[in-house]
């Protein structure tokens, strides 16, 4: 994920700013990360898979607090996908 300021500042002040900002909302998740239950997998295939998928549903959640919190700060988010 990559934040973008919406009214598009790239000075020393809105970069010490965004510092800020993304500390603030990282700490935002791992708050809500803290606080969630444990994620037990069993023995089974089965409850492996099914361990890994709320997983996957955990780390969606996280991700969409980051966002919500960056963009109550004014911030937008752009997905930056990483060829091999």
């Amino acid at each position: 994920m990559r934040f973008d300021r919406y009214d598009g500042r790239s000075d020393a002040g809105a970069v010490a700013q965004f510092q800020q900002d993304d500390a603030i909302c990282k700490g935002e998740a791992a708050k809500a990360q803290a606080m969630a239950a444990p994620i037990y997998s069993g023995r089974s295939l089965a409850d492996a898979m099914e361990a890994g998928i709320l997983e996957g549903q955990r780390n969606r959640a996280l991700s969409q607090i980051m966002v919500g919190c960056m963009a109550a700060r004014g911030y937008s988010m752009t997905v930056v996908t990483v060829q091999p």
